[in-house]
């Protein structure tokens, strides 16, 4: 199959577009792609001191290079989680991107706070992708609002965050899945706003991104990830009806974020809706 735009030998089919590109035409769509999801969500803004969040995978290191192409200044941040080879690797790849782009990149130790994702593996009877999170999600705020950023980006995917939907509102948690949208902005002085400049963009679409670009990250897999059940149903929706992805997420932009009050945790004093927040309540595990 030849180049939609040159004729040249295409290595990019995407049906979601009717399209099919080669090595030198599809960086430059992608990167219009991302550009135009930024511009048309508000995802990012003028000034902004922006923190990314990156795990050395190709999703993260897709969106890192972008953002740098793309001409946005911003600091990577990398949470070693304990995770034994997995992290050691993970590290090496997010320190080879931020040669590449010449970007700072600050790490946080799970360990400092007492424990790793290891241990909870070991020693606790609760899910260990739900530790994960919430370490992630409670060390990437309190980071960035000590440091003085005004936003953290993640490389969530289409993927991402359609199945992240079905599966709350599946398991009745339809709040929980209305922050899944391109821009959340904080409901309180404690809390940063997150945004996710890859809303548009799919696992495929980075993956040969990164690969054509030659951009740093690891293939290495999270050696405790669950069978992702929900994004293979994601996966065969797609690969039944191209483009249902894409057309679901914008469905979520008009979704609004509603709390009623704001509760401190009385040990940390970060955000929660309880009398101790869920990381504190799992460093008193240890």
């Amino acid at each position: 199959m030849k180049c939609r735009k040159c004729g040249r030998r295409a290595v990019a089919i995407l049906k979601a577009y009717g399209l099919s590109l080669c090595e030198r035409c599809y960086p430059e769509f992608y990167l219009n792609l991302v550009k135009r999801s930024i511009k048309r969500y508000g995802i990012l803004k003028p000034k902004e001191k922006i923190l990314a969040a990156v795990s050395g995978g190709k999703d993260s290191s897709a969106m890192a290079n972008v953002l740098k192409k793309l001409g946005y200044e911003f600091e990577l941040l990398y949470i070693d989680l304990g995770i034994d080879h997995y992290s050691s690797e993970s590290e090496r790849a997010v320190m080879e991107l931020a040669e590449s782009i010449d970007v700072n990149v600050n790490v946080v130790r799970l360990e400092e706070y007492g424990f790793t994702v290891s241990d909870v593996r070991k020693r606790l009877r609760r899910k260990t992708c739900s530790a994960c999170g919430t370490a992630k999600r409670y060390i990437m705020n309190r980071f960035a609002r000590e440091n003085g950023f005004d936003i953290i980006t993640t490389g969530h995917t289409v993927e991402d965050i359609v199945s992240f939907y079905l599966k709350n509102v599946a398991g009745g948690m339809r709040l929980w899945a209305e922050k899944l949208l391109p821009r959340n902005e904080p409901f309180d002085e404690k809390i940063v706003a997150r945004a996710k400049p890859l809303f548009e963009v799919s696992e495929k679409e980075n993956m040969l991104y990164v690969l054509i670009e030659s951009i740093p990250f690891t293939p290495m897999e999270c050696p405790y990830a669950p069978n992702p059940e929900w994004k293979e149903i994601v996966y065969e929706i797609e690969r039944r009806k191209p483009g249902f992805s894409k057309n679901f997420i914008r469905g979520l932009i008009s979704e609004k974020e509603e709390f009623d009050h704001v509760k401190y945790c009385r040990l940390c004093g970060e955000i929660t809706n309880r009398d101790i927040c869920s990381f504190c309540k799992l460093r008193m595990s240890f």
